[in-house]
């Protein structure tokens, strides 16, 4: 049998030890925080680009599918194919790839394998008083570099610096024959990875791609000195309405690294807290730290109360360490439905998730549906993203994924009602974002990419992925592809 000999060619590239081909492991691999697909033949967990190499070489030349993934915790199908599509697969779990392959100060880059995590990552960069551009998102202590450049990512700096994706310099990208192509600087001869545009961006068309132009194994990005000052505020608004402005205009002033506006959803007539908005400020000096934050205040006015910047100082405090299982903290499933908008369009996006929710509300109340909503400041961009919480069927990776959750709470006789209702919700989530022509970061199988794009350009995507995949064996049906 053609499985047989391809997970028998693997175990001598890698070791059997490293080919997982028991049931309880090939189905916790085919869920993700959201999702679930047919289990895969095998998951494989190579530790060196040599044997990513050769591993993908083998799966490819069987006709079996490979299906990358980082630290799991995608919520779109990153990683689990849909089971009316499904094709023989076989799961590449990127996290032996951990190495810090260089930190280099005076070109004030960092290389590291993709499997490195973040918070791996900042601590070899931060002994040279250096860290990425945008240092990680806060679940960092588990996603991967390589991960969170495929799907993109935020929130480390995302105010002034972006996404992750905007701090990359350069990538080793394995394609589905198994040769390593080089972007950026790094592919140029007798050069460094050090520059990114040069020549056409190759760079660009391998992030944010969800793996299906090839598996990831290394990545440079910017280093910046880490400020000496830092200053921080929380405010409290009467309402959504009055805290969109403010945080449009903090936005647009570049003076915060981090900016994060959070309340419940004001639905039907129940009472519901006043959302706040938590602000970090960095400087060269802590007297530049605190013009800025000084600047903000300003900027937000009468309408936002100032309240002890508890929140923020935590999370600074503790970057990579206070988010430690996907389940919320009464052990309920939550699950994140972003759209990333020019900031002209943020009421707009604010207005359509409150419709959609409104829409859905007796429902809600009917299952003990919750939802929040949060704005976070991208560079010039805002991500809006509301969050759903409901007592429903957790999977092994809500429990194990990240720390291990040791009582979770009871899932309840609506479970599968409450999930599936989540699901209806999410899906006029989606549908309304294509009408505001929303991005998204981790499109995954989930959110539109293939038909929410221009035709020109998605054929120009197509193209590209029959240079590199001609068979369509690395991640199958991701982006629509």
């Amino acid at each position: 049998m053609e499985a047989e000999k391809v997970i028998a060619d693997l175990e001598s590239i890698l070791g059997s030890e490293h080919v997982h081909t028991d049931g309880k492991t090939r189905e916790q691999f085919a869920e993700d925080l959201f999702f679930s697909g047919p289990s895969p033949l095998a998951v494989i967990a190579p530790a060196s680009r040599e044997e990513t190499c050769d591993a993908i070489r083998a799966c490819t030349k069987a006709g079996v599918a490979l299906l990358p993934r980082g630290g799991g915790l995608s919520y779109t199908a990153g990683y689990v194919q849909s089971k009316k599509n499904a094709v023989p697969a076989i799961v590449l779990d990127t996290r032996r790839l951990d190495r810090i392959l260089d930190v280099n100060p005076d070109n004030m880059t960092v290389t590291v394998e993709s499997g490195c995590t973040w918070e791996t990552m900042m601590a070899a960069t931060a002994e040279h008083g250096m860290r990425a551009t945008m240092f990680g998102p806060t679940t960092g202590r588990y996603s991967t570099v390589g991960g969170s450049l495929s799907n993109n990512c935020m929130f480390f700096g995302s105010a002034k610096n972006g996404t992750a994706a905007d701090s990359v310099l350069g990538l080793e990208v394995v394609s589905a024959n198994g040769a390593i192509i080089a972007t950026g600087s790094g592919a140029t001869k007798n050069s460094i990875p050090f520059f990114r545009n040069n020549g056409p961006d190759l760079t660009g068309p391998f992030l944010n791609d969800a793996g299906a132009l090839g598996v990831k194994v290394s990545a440079t990005l910017r280093l910046e000195k880490i400020p000496k000052g830092q200053a921080s505020a929380s405010f409290t608004f009467a309402s959504f309405e009055t805290l969109i402005p403010a945080i449009r205009a903090v936005g647009q002033s570049g003076l915060a690294s981090e900016c994060l506006g959070v309340g419940p959803a004001p639905l039907g007539d129940e009472p519901v807290s006043n959302p706040t908005m938590h602000v970090v400020c960095e400087g060269w000096t802590q007297d530049i730290a605190d013009a800025h934050l000084a600047a903000i205040v300003e900027l937000v006015g009468s309408e936002g109360s100032a309240v002890d910047p508890v929140a923020p100082d935590f999370i600074r405090g503790n970057p990579f360490s206070f988010v430690q299982s996907p389940l919320d903290a009464k052990g309920r499933k939550q699950i994140w439905t972003h759209g990333v908008f020019p900031l002209s369009r943020v009421t707009d996006a604010y207005d359509g998730f409150m419709t959609v929710l409104n829409d859905h509300f007796a429902d809600m109340i009917a299952l003990g549906i919750d939802a929040s909503l949060s704005f976070a400041c991208a560079g010039h961009a805002m991500m809006v993203e509301p969050v759903l919480y409901w007592h429903g069927k957790a999977s092994a990776l809500h429990h194990n994924g990240m720390a291990h959750v040791e009582d979770p709470a009871p899932e309840g006789a609506d479970a599968e009602r409450r999930d599936q209702r989540v699901r209806v919700i999410r899906e006029a989530f989606a549908t309304m974002m294509d009408d505001l022509g929303a991005a998204h970061m981790q499109y995954g199988r989930f959110y539109s990419y293939a038909s929410a794009t221009k035709s020109e350009t998605i054929s120009l995507v197509r193209d590209l992925k029959r240079s590199v995949d001609p068979n369509n064996l690395i991640n199958p049906g991701v982006l629509g592809l």
